[in-house]
């Protein structure tokens, strides 16, 4: 086959010598679609790579392009490229007119065309009739050839998009392009794969020894063995082929070929490696690796071009990459069965996700495989060893599941990984945990915690002798297996530091851990907080919080009884502003030991909250399960997306109501609107009636203005807004037109003020009716 290979050609090359035709048979231009995503990001650093190229910083390889010549009409049938000979075409022709030279090489650049495709042939014979501009989608659709029903074709449509995205990028580059463009030595290359002679391209499905089309892994190959021409060349074609082969496409998987897990592999290994090298905290670098999900098809989907996987494979990373895959092959096993014991329900083991490319994958199993790469690593590629393998499994288990890892941060966790000098996991944390960086550091500080008490001060187990016993009532022997257990209960997920966390949230009251265990086991089950407890357990919660900005306001929550509340939001939060300090420390600590609620509450707020009766109302109110914030106006209390709620601060509205009820001439329209035993209200528009002898006043209580007032509005007997006579013609929602007038905070005549401004007020539009 590598005889019928023409290699690191041009396209000017290419078309000196030959017509390049796009048969009828195959797909429409694809690189110009818009998708808002994937697409765009990948046409972007495709035209990317090739102004590169032009402009010196780099070779750009299409890859591998093949088809057919027919040496008597001079032809070449492009079976598979045609998307990349498209935009290549496009660029040259833009260069060309953008520089004023197209007639130099219009005869040249006529011999592109998409075969009997006829929208599609005539807008690229159009293009040579275009007059210069500052912008080319206008010269084409302003030019009296050029008709908007071609739109109507995806190819031509595509090739407008594409020529809008070249002519942005032109512009950021120097405008004397023509030179290193038009040349057989151009920077933008790609290699040509010869069809037998004179074929028509229809027999390219049954082109080689397998009966198929060729794949994008074996593209990849035919370069990579042919750049680097490595020893482990033969593995691609019998060990690890039989691997991917054995386990990831047989009978019962997705895939029917292993090529395309194969490529998965490759492509995610090249990401590592490129991250790990030059990765910044751009989290679109080398996002092409990460997106491109092999499907089999051929090479114009996806582009990635071979200079990338040259960077991953320079150097040292071509030994890193062959004793890895064969670390894995040999380890597959092993590694799966640790792996299925130790990870956590609901998440997925990382090297199926990996290389199968299931939906599901996260940037948490890439980041699970370096920490596998680099225990072989340190290990010299052995045979796993059990027991020190699961110790490391288990860190990294903990250390990803709580840590949010995207494109944005991976590259500084391979980084800090790649610093562990040693596979006693155990041993590291203890000397150089804090080297860690890029994982969560308040998971990074409980794992070296865990560590120094898993092991003693020579790196010996410490042995457990505590009153805690296993569910089978038998003992624990080692601090190690109580800290596992705990780890794996309810939700933790391996965050467990609030258990042995003293009141200041410092990992340092190992000997409160067992009150603090048995404790959790007795309020928590795998939902969250149990029904039993959640009453007193908010209540201890609200009580102890000594700052509303940092613990109420800041959150804007209210919390309720959910495994993912006090996960997320209680247990394990941490403010990153404060040297990573537990947010809820201390309301934790007390939880936790058995306290009862504080006795003082200095802030008024935080007193209303820590109210049982409150917390019942609220929690027979919630029983949907909607979020309840506490937002804006003034630190008021409601249901997510519903207006209506409590007051918690500024609450003497609530006490002027009271005394206002203490008069029988003022009423309620809803007593439901009280909440038992509080002097608290329901709601922020509270509807009241005043009535002295036959005379009714209706009015209402509107949510607070500000910190030093209150409005009241006048109502209609139907509880309509009244507005001002003069106002009549203006829309009813602006709320400044209805009568109403302004309540001071509580003064000492403050019901006889608000009884004479409701005469008033009352007075007023009984006059002007």
């Amino acid at each position: 086959m590598d005889n019928n290979i023409k290699s690191n050609t041009s396209f000017w090359s290419e078309i000196t010598e030959y017509k390049i035709q796009v048969p009828y048979y195959q797909r429409d231009y694809a690189q110009g679609r818009m998708d808002g995503g994937r697409i765009d990001n990948i046409r972007k650093v495709f035209v990317e790579e090739l102004f590169g190229a032009l402009n010196g910083q780099n070779i750009c390889h299409l890859g591998l392009v093949f088809g057919s010549y027919n040496e008597n009409e001079k032809v070449f049938i492009a079976v598979d490229g045609q998307q990349r000979l498209t935009t290549v075409f496009l660029l040259h022709w833009y260069v060309a007119w953008r520089e004023n030279k197209l007639n130099d090489y219009k005869e040249k650049l006529l011999n592109f065309s998409w075969d009997t495709r006829s929208y599609s042939s005539q807008f690229v014979e159009l293009l040579f009739k275009i007059q210069p501009s500052n912008n080319v989608i206008d010269a084409i659709k302003t030019n009296s050839n050029y008709f908007s029903v071609w739109e109507n074709d995806p190819t031509v449509k595509g090739m407008l998009t594409m020529l809008e995205e070249i002519e942005s990028q032109y512009s950021q580059n120097d405008c004397n392009l023509c030179n290193s463009l038009f040349a057989d030595n151009c920077n933008i290359q790609y290699d040509i794969l010869k069809l037998e002679k004179d074929s028509d391209g229809k027999t390219y499905l049954k082109m080689n020894s397998r009966g198929r089309s060729l794949t994008t892994f074996e593209l990849f190959k035919s370069k990579f063995l042919d750049k680097y021409n490595p020893k482990c060349g033969h593995k691609f074609d019998n060990e690890w082929l039989n691997f991917m082969l054995k386990k990831f496409a047989n009978s019962d998987s997705q895939f029917s070929d292993p090529d395309i897990p194969f490529m998965n592999f490759i492509n995610e290994y090249s990401y590592l490696q490129l991250k790990l090298q030059y990765g910044s905290d751009n989290s679109n670098d080398f996002k092409e690796f990460t997106d491109a999900k092999v499907k089999g098809e051929l090479t114009d989907v996806p582009f990635i071009s071979f200079d990338k996987y040259n960077c991953a494979f320079e150097g040292d990373c071509l030994e890193y990459f062959e004793k890895s895959l064969d670390w894995i092959c040999q380890n597959y096993e092993n590694i799966k069965l640790i792996d299925d014991e130790l990870r956590f329900s609901g998440s997925l083991f990382f090297i199926d996700s990996i290389i199968k490319k299931d939906n599901n994958l996260h940037f948490s199993h890439r980041a699970k495989l370096f920490a596998a790469f680099k225990y072989a690593e340190i290990t010299g590629y052995a045979p796993i060893d059990t027991e020190l393998y699961k110790k490391w499994t288990r860190v990294f288990r903990n250390l990803v599941a709580n840590t949010e890892i995207d494109g944005s941060n991976i590259g500084g966790i391979y980084k800090a990984i790649n610093k562990i000098d040693n596979s006693n996991i155990y041993l590291y944390l203890s000397t150089n945990g804090k080297e860690l960086s890029g994982f969560n550091q308040r998971q990074v500080t409980e794992e070296i915690s865990k560590a120094n008490q898993i092991i003693d001060e020579i790196g010996n187990i410490r042995i457990y002798d505590g009153p805690c016993t296993k569910e089978d009532g038998s003992d624990y022997q080692t601090w190690e297996e109580i800290i596992i257990d705990a780890e794996t209960l309810y939700f933790f997920k391996g965050a467990i530091a609030f258990l042995f966390n003293d009141v200041n949230g410092r990992p340092t009251a190992w000997n409160l851990f067992d009150t603090k265990l048995d404790r959790a086991k007795l309020i928590f089950d795998t939902n969250g907080l149990k029904k039993d407890f959640l009453i007193d357990a908010l209540l201890c919660l609200y009580s102890y919080c000594d700052c509303w900005d940092d613990q109420l306001w800041w959150s804007h929550k209210i919390f309720n009884g959910l495994a993912t509340t006090w996960n997320e939001n209680i247990l394990t939060l941490v403010d990153r502003n404060r040297n990573y300090q537990y947010v809820y420390a201390s309301p934790v600590h007390h939880i936790l030991m058995g306290d009862k609620p504080a006795s003082e509450i200095k802030d008024n707020r935080i007193r209303t909250l820590a109210n049982r009766s409150l917390i019942e109302y609220i929690i027979k109110h919630n029983e949907n399960k909607k979020d309840m914030y506490i937002r804006w106006p003034h630190d008021a209390l409601y249901f997510c997306g519903d207006k209506r709620g409590v007051l918690l601060s500024h609450n003497d509205r609530n006490k002027v109501i009271d005394l206002m009820l203490k008069d029988i001439r003022f009423r309620l329209n809803n007593e439901d609107v009280k909440i038992p035993d509080t002097n608290l209200l329901w709601g922020f528009d509270i509807d009241m009636t005043y009535k002295e002898q036959e005379k009714t006043i209706y009015f209402r209580w509107y949510r607070e203005k500000n910190n030093q007032t209150y409005d009241i509005y006048l109502m209609d007997s139907q509880w309509n807004y009244i507005p001002r006579p003069y106002e009549k013609g203006t829309e009813e929602g602006d709320r400044k037109n209805y009568y109403c007038f302004n309540v001071d905070r509580e003064t000492q005549n403050v019901v006889e003020d608000i009884i004479e401004n409701l005469k008033s007020e009352q007075s007023e539009i009984d006059s002007n009716k």
